[in-house]
């Protein structure tokens, strides 16, 4: 088995929690993004049906 330092093993903490944030935070970006075209959609979908129910 390999002997590990302290020093390397901070840095495979360090590299881990970073990769952590960077993932976590692209990951809230692609959610954002998503809810966002949901929402837009859900909207156009409303407009559609309203417009619908005022011609009939």
């Amino acid at each position: 088995m390999a002997d590990f330092s302290d020093r390397a093993v901070q840095v495979a903490l360090l590299l881990s929690f970073a990769s952590g944030v960077l993932v976590g935070w692209q990951a809230n970006r692609v959610r954002r993004r998503f809810l966002d075209w949901r929402k837009k959609r859900l909207q156009d979908k409303l407009a559609e049906t309203q417009k619908k129910l005022d011609l009939a």
